[in-house]
């Protein structure tokens, strides 16, 4: 009788075992179709009852009822049956160890939501998907016309003086202001836009370096800059840096300034003693808060005869917004 008594247990324990198995297993198949069916609502209207099935399905067996929709086995079934017309072992082996491929799909959607909060994160911090040191592009960007934090540009404020880093015509009708960090691939990117614009004597250019302190170098680099900057090669200089930091973000590694002012033919006694020194770091954090006082959010960020611009911007955006300055 004790045996017995102890079998039965061992029995009443297994199926309890499986019932709780197969209650986490419906509430994990229907927590991925009404996340799926939920989305695929937004385009079609179809999908709207199999989204409320779903969430009613994580409803009922969250409060330890059974998923009365039967949305659980018709998902089941049509993958068995889909299956089947190509593959009878595959179709065999899920409907086997659909538990198993149940819990795989919500760790991969659990994790897909993961990377997207982390994306939204970056976007918000730093203007781009992937952290401080990427230079890849964000659909973010593309999609908000944003490379830094959610803020408008009417609360950016146009700095008071026009010191800084210059080139172009000083009579010209228009002047764009530049604040960009050495450090920022978006910076980079605005580059050759600013080039062309003054190789065509377009527009009175003013650069005020804003290291940005999630940037790694960025701080120095800006003393670099600006110490080249005494030698007319700033240009020649800041060059050299926005392509080393391309291959470092590809590559890995970090920027050798004193290397890269070298083969940008400063004048290396000079650059060394003003670069070692610090002797451009007063300088340099009076453009900081210059910055700050213009609520800079992102780099780069542009004031187009004080009109901010957010954002690195294609040639023929940038040449409209300078002929709508005129």
């Amino acid at each position: 009788m004790g045996d017995n008594g102890q079998d039965k247990r061992k029995q009443k324990g297994i199926k309890s075992e499986q019932s709780i198995l197969l209650q986490v297993t419906v509430l994990v198949l229907c927590i991925i179709a009404a996340i799926v069916f939920a989305v695929m609502s937004i385009f079609s209207a179809k999908y709207r009852p199999l989204a409320k099935e779903g969430f009613r399905c994580v409803f009922r067996t969250i409060m330890l009822k059974p998923c009365d929709t039967g949305l659980d086995e018709r998902i089941k079934a049509e993958l068995v049956s889909g299956l089947m017309k190509y593959t009878p072992g595959g179709a065999r082996f899920a409907n086997k160890h659909f538990a198993m491929i149940s819990w795989v799909f919500v760790i991969l959607t659990i994790a897909s939501f993961g990377y997207t909060i982390y994306g939204f994160y970056n976007f918000y911090y730093y203007g781009n998907c992937d952290g401080p040191q990427s230079a890849g592009v964000c659909i973010l960007n593309d999609i908000t016309g944003d490379y830094g934090r959610f803020s408008e540009p009417k609360d950016l404020i146009s700095p008071t003086n026009l010191d800084g880093i210059t080139a172009g015509d000083p009579n010209s009708t228009v002047t764009v202001v530049e604040f960009g960090c050495f450090s920022c691939p978006y910076t980079g990117q605005a580059e050759y836009t600013m080039k062309e614009l003054l190789d065509d004597n377009k527009i009175y250019y003013v650069f005020k370096p804003f290291p940005l302190p999630n940037h790694e170098g960025s701080y120095d680099s800006a003393i670099a800059v600006l110490c080249a900057n005494k030698q007319g090669k700033q240009w020649e200089l800041r060059q050299k840096i926005f392509a080393q930091q391309l291959v470092c973000a590809e590559e890995g590694g970090q920027i050798n300034i004193k290397e890269l002012a070298a083969d940008a033919g400063l004048e290396m006694q000079q650059f060394n003693q003003c670069y070692d020194n610090r002797e451009t770091a007063t300088e340099l954090d009076g453009y900081i808060q210059q910055g700050k006082d213009a609520n800079i959010y992102a780099t780069p960020t542009f004031f187009v005869n004080g009109k901010p611009v957010v954002g690195p911007q294609s040639l023929v955006e940038f040449e409209k917004i300078i002929d709508e300055a005129n």
